[in-house]
């Protein structure tokens, strides 16, 4: 829960102090938030928590894939967006996308904006050879971005990849995790110049070709308007319900459970001055 204080007044503020000083402020103005969650947490409303709540600032896409999402290398969907030119990143774009996985092949297109068709311009998220791969292309290869983990995704078990690009147009400022732990990168491309923006469709389980088409299950798909935290990408890779989350001892937690409960305490089940102080500490907007 501290790294939560810490992370999102950083992020949110903007101000030139420390992260302690930051949450120093915060808990001295609210000294009772750690009394109040406690006995929200037995309350009807903590309960009655929506089951599929994650973090939300910053949220433009969400798709839920009904019966698991089943993908057999030729189903591909292209999502159906209101407003696309939320999603049409570029060179200077703050973002981030995450996804459940369940792949039943190491090599997979999982979230893409492009054609359907190789190392065109556009940005991507992918499986190779059970590798987390992320893309940013203006004209490959002399034009572009590309990073790699290790092999870390297993194959017929749900996992949760989460990338962040933070607008600087260089390799460093891609993150991957995997189930909220930030894996290692490797460079293989990092001379991106151009803007890889582009208007074409935004593809869930293709955008890379027919040859590299997802195989296996996919349950949910996020695009955020900012770069998540470190904390937040493990709250978005924790899947368990806050109401259930509210039933297990706090002692006996994970830490990403402690922090998706806490957070949704304070955007949502806590009192109004306490809400209110939370939402102007950390803003609506990017970051």
């Amino acid at each position: 829960m501290r790294s939560l204080l810490l992370a999102a007044l950083a992020a949110g503020c903007g101000i030139a102090q420390s992260l302690e000083q930051a949450e120093s402020g915060f808990l001295k103005s609210h000294p009772e938030v750690t009394a109040l969650q406690e006995q929200w947490e037995s309350s009807a409303e903590a309960a009655a928590a929506p089951v599929d709540w994650t973090v939300t600032r910053g949220l433009v896409v969400q798709r839920h894939l009904a019966g698991g999402g089943r993908f057999n290398g030729k189903r591909v969907i292209d999502v159906d967006l209101e407003h696309e030119e939320k999603v049409r990143f570029g060179l200077r774009s703050r973002f981030s996308i995450s996804v459940w996985i369940s792949p039943v092949a190491l090599t997979g297109a999982l979230v893409v904006r492009g054609k359907d068709m190789p190392n065109t311009a556009g940005y991507g998220l992918f499986l190779t050879d059970g590798r987390v791969q992320a893309d940013l292309i203006h004209s490959w290869p002399d034009d572009a971005i590309s990073v790699e983990t290790e092999p870390a995704v297993q194959t017929n078990q749900w996992q949760n990849a989460t990338m962040t690009y933070d607008g600087s147009a260089t390799a460093a400022g891609i993150r991957i995790y995997l189930d909220g732990r930030a894996l290692q990168l490797k460079v293989t491309a990092n001379h991106l110049r151009g803007s890889f923006e582009t208007s074409e469709e935004l593809w869930i389980g293709g955008g890379n070709g027919p040859a590299t088409h997802f195989r296996g299950r996919m349950r949910a798909m996020r695009i955020y308007t900012r770069v998540l935290s470190p904390v937040e990408a493990e709250i978005v890779a924790t899947d368990t319900p806050v109401n259930s989350i509210a039933r297990i001892p706090a002692a006996s937690r994970t830490n990403g459970q402690a922090q998706k409960i806490r957070l949704y305490f304070l955007e949502r089940g806590a009192p109004e001055n306490i809400r209110d102080a939370w939402q102007k500490t950390v803003g609506t907007g990017e970051n």
